[in-house]
């Protein structure tokens, strides 16, 4: 019997508020500095992160100016010509900038990313191979100035997010801090899902057919922090069925990732998720993957009586096998089910 493929199961048809993504309020200035809002936050992120793997987060308090400006720029990076997005272009060895070929679970998506990785210093660089420079489109010069400073709030964000997750996980708020410490390797993505494939232009040959915006997968970091535009696609697959997640404005769409259930031992779990194709209308969004500093190990960190579910996790070796993947097809691709004791 083959085995079972997420992506062939329904889309749940209910739009009960029981069906849906929570949504949390952040509580702004309050959120950041009332221990009464500190615990309420950390427990409904708690509760999210334990029945879904996924919730919104509004009342943020990063400004609407800034984020519009974040839209127009991705906007006008992906209605640059081919040539001119694709001498761009990421490789192997150089894992930033533009693509248009990736591979999740060995199939191709049918969309166009760009990747903006950290500002490192040449002693970092040379230590981690998630670093290096980021290439910039001349065309665009407001380009760059906006999307660092959207990585730095988005850092920012994560870091406030990860402390409520270590919290309701009855953690001191900074036990995680120590796995980012000497410069995570988080990076930020734009992504264009457009009706036309991204390979039109290219001899049918040249191109499989990519019938998924992005095929199911869990992100493989800490937790992503994603703006998504209102066009709608991202889906989220919870007791058997798939669920949209609704857009909405101004909101920040949060996952945990792989490494948050490895610290969890299986108490939170990272949600599969994908993205339908475009039919009618391109669309955009723009996550940015907080991921830990590359040489952490990643264990268990609670519910340590019944023992630990699984073996210690180099961050950096695990991030560069999925990383292959995304490039070719190197077979199975590696999970965190791989180091299950």
């Amino acid at each position: 019997m083959p085995a079972f493929n997420p992506d062939d199961a329904p889309v749940a048809e209910s739009a009960a508020a029981s069906d849906s993504v929570p949504v949390i309020d952040l509580g702004g200035v309050a959120g950041v500095t009332d221990p009464a809002e500190i615990a309420r936050v950390a427990g409904e992120i708690g509760e999210a992160c334990r029945d879904w793997g996924f919730f919104q987060v509004v009342n943020h308090g990063v400004s609407p100016a800034h984020l519009a400006r974040v839209w127009d720029e991705t906007a006008g990076f992906f209605a640059l010509p081919r040539p001119v997005k694709r001498a761009l272009e990421r490789t192997h060895e150089s894992p930033w900038g533009y693509f248009d070929r990736e591979l999740t679970k060995n199939i191709r998506d049918k969309k166009e990313i760009f990747d903006i990785g950290p500002e490192v210093d040449a002693a970092q660089a040379a230590a981690d191979p998630f670093s290096g420079a980021t290439p910039w489109p001349a065309e665009r010069p407001g380009f760059e100035p906006a999307l660092r400073a959207h990585f730095e709030i988005c850092a920012d964000l994560s870091q406030r997010l990860l402390r409520a997750i270590s919290r309701g996980l009855d953690l001191p708020a900074d036990r995680l801090d120590r796995y980012f410490a000497g410069g995570h390797t988080s990076f930020l993505r734009l992504n264009y899902y457009p009706v036309e494939d991204p390979l039109s232009d290219l001899p049918e040959s040249a191109r499989d057919g990519a019938d998924l915006g992005v095929h199911h997968h869990s992100d493989s970091g800490a937790l992503t922090v994603l703006m998504q535009d209102q066009v709608g696609g991202l889906q989220v697959f919870k007791d058997g069925l798939w669920h949209n997640v609704a857009p909405l404005k101004g909101a920040f769409v949060i996952n945990i990732g792989d490494m948050v259930q490895v610290w969890s031992n299986d108490r939170y779990r990272a949600a599969l998720h994908r993205v339908v194709a475009m039919e009618r209308t391109d669309r955009y969004s723009i996550p940015f993957f907080f991921n830990p500093s590359y040489d952490s190990a990643v264990d268990p960190l609670v519910d340590l009586a019944e023992g630990a579910h699984y073996s210690a996790i180099h961050w950096g070796e695990f991030r560069r096998k999925r990383a292959d993947g995304d490039f070719a097809d190197t077979g199975k691709e590696v999970q965190i089910a791989d180091y299950r004791r």
